[in-house]
């Protein structure tokens, strides 16, 4: 069984770094009140002026910022995370070896540096990491999906497992498996062993 971890919202802080970086460095006007993250499309959430100040913007103005230098969403999420890799996940007594994969949609030019940048901060020893031009093409990579992504999720095929991080633009996604955090997801070892006997197939 293979589990793909999406790292934007599950992992790596990226709205609230996002909001933090285009107030400073883009649009000091923007206002607050009421604002909401409605969309994980930023350029619908945010005013940019054309799609290409928005693209450099994020690929190039502040891709270390958005992607390298982000924080996790939350304080103990590297140590969460390795002691899953290390000691759950290996812990489970299954048929068939559990395989983790670091993923990542939408990652263009200078981001993609500065995400395997991110991902190298975190310690882990995963192996594999894909970041598709398609975003959909991730589901061809493993059995379940870890997301926050309403279109991956949306988009989850037949006989694949897809478990939701909720944040705020993706509550309208229904799922079988729905976490508040990735905190939380991964401390449900029962979870784990079920998907583990399935062979991370949906039941």
């Amino acid at each position: 069984m293979k589990i793909a971890i999406d790292l934007n919202d599950v992992i790596r802080d990226f709205s609230q770094n996002f909001l933090k970086y285009y107030l400073q460095g883009y649009n000091h006007e923007f206002k607050l009140d009421d604002f909401e993250f409605w969309s994980n499309d930023m350029r619908h959430v945010f005013n940019f002026t054309s799609d290409a100040s928005y693209y450099d913007f994020v690929y190039n103005d502040y891709a270390f910022e958005l992607f390298g230098k982000c924080g996790t969403c939350s304080r103990n999420t590297t140590t969460e995370l390795n002691y899953w890799l290390e000691k759950t996940i290996e812990e489970i007594d299954c048929d068939e070896p559990i395989e983790v994969m670091f993923v990542s949609p939408m990652e263009y030019g200078l981001s993609i540096g500065n995400t395997c940048y991110f991902i190298s901060k975190l310690g882990s020893k995963v192996r594999e990491i894909y970041l598709p031009i398609e975003s959909n093409d991730i589901w061809k990579r493993c059995d379940v999906l870890v997301t926050a992504n309403p279109d991956l999720i949306n988009n989850k095929p037949e006989n694949k497992v897809v478990v939701k991080i909720e944040t705020e633009y993706n509550q309208q996604s229904e799922t079988q498996y729905t976490y508040p955090s990735f905190s939380s997801f991964i401390n449900d070892v029962d979870l784990l062993e079920e998907l583990a006997n399935n062979n991370g197939k949906e039941q």
